[in-house]
């Protein structure tokens, strides 16, 4: 009945004038509920603008999360790209040293990677990728194409640890090469400093200067040699200073290679060891 009565309703409507009564019902019933419209639109608009504005606030919340996920990959795709590049540059010069005269001709060169960075205080060491697989051997000199890196300490079946000169227990024979007087003494690490190096027992009568190049002097004996082959570099003097009181100069030394960016390394194994086996 309701249906039909609306179907009749709705036939009647179309069918008279806009000024016949059933039209003028409806225009008296949308004023009658127009102010109960307009307090109702008053009252649900907060209701909508609160909600608009949650879930605009959610949406820039998910686009700003976007973003910073966006940056971290862009950040990291470019420090990747920066260490390959570091890293090819340095290839290319750990070849080209391989390569040229400076580099010990009585010697053969094992290059390894870097598996752990220097660390710690009191021991500083690494870790490379070669071990008894590559013929290394404990003492075996460890360089670079800066100079002189330390010594293998120990040696496993494909890894090893290398001391390095940074370490409080190294210690090298070492030479002034501008010293017109080639003063030599040893290279330690003091154990109240982590940055710098130490030339000791050169005599107050020997000439040295700021900027001298310090290298290893593979002293050799008889029946007995330096560790390290002659000419590596160690680093540059930085200061020095003479006492009345102390027969040695105190000579402090920069080293010429910087232990936190080591990628690679070149362990030295000695040609004669091929020839008489290990």
């Amino acid at each position: 009945m309701l249906v039909l009565l609306s179907l009749v309703l709705l036939t009647i409507s179309f069918r008279e004038s806009s000024s016949g009564p059933l039209h003028r019902f409806q225009g008296y019933g949308s004023e009658a509920t127009r102010p109960f419209q307009v307090v109702a639109d008053r009252i649900a608009r907060p209701f909508e603008d609160g909600y608009g504005w949650i879930h605009s606030m959610s949406k820039a919340k998910k686009e700003n999360k976007q973003l910073r996920q966006d940056v971290k990959h862009l950040t990291q795709q470019l420090e990747q790209q920066k260490n390959n590049g570091d890293e090819a540059r340095h290839l290319a010069a750990v070849l080209h040293f391989e390569s040229s005269p400076n580099f010990p001709q009585d010697y053969d060169p094992v290059n390894a990677q870097v598996m752990t960075p220097a660390s710690g205080t009191f021991e500083q060491t690494i870790v490379i990728a070669g071990g008894e697989n590559r013929e290394i051997r404990v003492n075996d000199p460890v360089i670079n194409e800066d100079g002189l890196v330390g010594r293998i300490s120990q040696v496993g079946p494909t890894t090893s640890k290398v001391t390095l000169v940074s370490d409080p227990s190294f210690a090298a024979s070492a030479l002034d090469l501008q010293s017109k007087t080639e003063a030599q003494g040893i290279v330690e690490h003091p154990a109240t400093s982590s940055d710098v190096l130490m030339l000791d027992e050169i005599k107050v009568d020997q000439i040295v200067k700021v900027g001298d190049s310090i290298v290893t002097s593979g002293w050799r004996r008889i029946d007995l040699s330096s560790l390290y082959p002659r000419g590596i570099p160690i680093g540059r003097i930085t200061s020095y200073s003479r006492s009345d009181v102390n027969p040695d100069i105190q000579i402090q030394v920069e080293p010429s290679v910087d232990f936190s960016a080591l990628y690679a390394v070149i362990v030295l194994i000695p040609k004669t060891r091929s020839v008489n086996g290990p």
